[in-house]
């Protein structure tokens, strides 16, 4: 048994299809088959039922493989802290977030970080917030950028800022002000995100909490794309404070909600079960002077 042959269950065992891990791990289809074969002969069970698509985890299979995680993790945790013993620099940081704050605030802060860390590799996962939460669960995340985390117990939330809501319409609209009255949009059309996403219902509570169920006429899964239908004139849509401070604004206007401004609390989220890196300590102090202009 070695860190390779768990590597090879545990990639088997999220992609849930050998074929698609194998591509993964870049090994041979025949190869990571034989792998399976040879460690289910030594332990005499079967990891995977085979006979269904996708595969089946067997329940020795789900204790093997939860088994095999906290080896790897393990593993993992004693390289790290051996790195930051030994002033190593070349760790894999897995940094979360969804996919607008990506494009807004990451490129300047990993610029700046990677000038102390050069060979640093670094991941960035983009995806809704339900899903960064469940990779981090199975430990795929060092570092989640988010709203605070439910589970105040094993993660700890470090907070940055406070992110607000504003509502933002067609230049063609023509309304004049910096706030808006939600309620006299109630017959505009609306383009929103959809409701995997934190914002997407966000802005429907938002609209019945106001007296009214909004009219959507596009709904999409990024800000960016529900942003640029607007440039278009086709509908309002809600959109977070950062996007519109580190976005490119043309043809479109932005306006606070009057008697009523949502507000956000934007962090950093680790597991403080997990031995957390000084690179990512680094990170977080850059992040964090991005954000307040320090």
């Amino acid at each position: 048994m070695n860190f390779n042959q768990l590597k090879y269950i545990v990639t088997i065992a999220d992609e849930l299809n050998i074929s698609k891990a194998a591509q993964k791990l870049y090994v041979s289809q025949p190869s990571l088959s034989q792998c399976v074969q040879n460690i289910e002969r030594e332990l005499g069970t079967k990891i995977f039922d085979r006979s269904s698509t996708p595969l089946k985890i067997t329940y020795a299979g789900e204790v093997y493989i939860n088994w095999a995680r906290g080896i790897l993790n393990s593993n993992e945790e004693i390289n790290r802290q051996i790195a930051d013993i030994s002033g190593q620099k070349n760790i894999k940081l897995v940094i979360g977030i969804s996919p607008y704050r990506s494009t807004c605030i990451l490129p300047p802060v990993i610029k700046q970080f990677k000038q102390l860390y050069p060979e640093c590799y670094l991941v960035v996962e983009e995806h809704p917030t339900t899903v960064l939460h469940s990779m981090m669960d199975e430990g795929k995340i060092d570092i989640l950028i988010d709203t605070p985390h439910h589970n105040t117990i094993d993660y700890t939330s470090i907070p940055l800022i406070k992110e607000n809501i504003l509502i933002e319409v067609p230049e063609s609209w023509g309304i004049k002000g910096d706030e808006i009255t939600l309620p006299d949009l109630s017959d505009k059309p609306f383009i929103m995100v959809s409701n995997e996403q934190l914002l997407g219902r966000i802005s429907r509570d938002l609209c019945l909490k106001n007296g009214f169920e909004p009219k959507i006429s596009l709904e999409c899964h990024t800000v960016e794309t529900a942003h640029s239908f607007v440039i278009q004139g086709l509908g309002a849509a809600f959109v977070p404070e950062l996007f519109v401070k580190y976005w490119d604004k043309k043809d479109t206007n932005y306006y606070k909600i009057k008697n009523f401004q949502p507000v956000r609390e934007f962090c950093v989220i680790y597991d403080n079960r997990k031995y957390l890196p000084l690179a990512a300590k680094d990170f977080i102090k850059i992040l964090d002077d991005f954000l307040h202009g320090r």
